[in-house]
């Protein structure tokens, strides 16, 4: 399976940050507020009002690459790549959203939770499978023992994920890991506090260095 650029930048900054907010400007200010914190991987949710748009302007942004979150059909997933997105995440398995995926030569993201879940996900598409809500739901003693059967499957852990718990799922074998509110609160988003929002990702990009550095994280790029 070819590896497309966005997946490649996931195995090599490791961190993916999720933006849900409750109107265009919050997810817009939220958006760049990550990337002004370090993290180049940004998904606008299509919880998001008028999420097309904030995607469009999003994706202006240089050094930054834009996906799209719940994606639920073809549709939907068309229309985020037309506004500029380089990967398409779902909570679920879509075959129609995985051929728009592979007609574009995007990353293709979809969420599973079992084993046979995660099998059927990879053979119909996914260069990465997202692992949710494993945060709130296993945690990272559920990915080691799922990882044993299936070494060889790019797991992303999402759904509960925090600063407390993402070294340890990186170090359980996921590639990478999905932050939400653990960054880009939806609650610091309406209320401006946008300064917050980008010491929370500088914060996640710090302890991830320190981890890499001691050797605590393996490198995977």
């Amino acid at each position: 399976m070819s590896q497309p650029p966005a997946f490649r930048l996931l195995l090599e900054q490791r961190l993916l940050s999720v933006i849900r907010a409750s109107t265009p400007d919050a997810a817009l200010g939220a958006a760049l507020a990550v990337h002004a914190g370090g993290i180049e991987l940004i998904e606008i949710t299509y919880t998001v009002p008028d999420a097309n748009r904030v995607m469009r302007e999003v994706a202006k942004q240089s050094g930054l690459t834009m996906g799209a979150g719940t994606v639920l059909d073809a549709a939907q997933a068309r229309a985020a790549i037309d506004a500029g997105a380089k990967f398409l995440v779902a909570p679920n398995f879509s075959p129609e959203v995985a051929a728009v995926a592979r007609e574009a030569g995007v990353m293709f993201c979809p969420g599973a939770y079992t084993p046979t879940e995660i099998v059927a996900a990879r053979a119909g598409g996914a260069h990465v499978v997202k692992v949710h809500p494993v945060g709130v739901a296993g945690g990272p003693a559920y990915i080691q023992v799922i990882r044993d059967p299936l070494p060889n499957i790019p797991m992303l852990a999402a759904g509960g994920t925090n600063l407390d718990n993402f070294i340890p799922f990186l170090k359980a074998g996921c590639v990478g890991v999905g932050l939400g509110p653990a960054i880009a609160d939806p609650a610091l988003a309406a209320e401006g506090r946008f300064a917050e929002i980008t010491r929370r990702a500088e914060t996640f990009r710090e302890r991830l260095r320190e981890a890499l550095a001691i050797g605590q994280v393996a490198a995977v790029a």
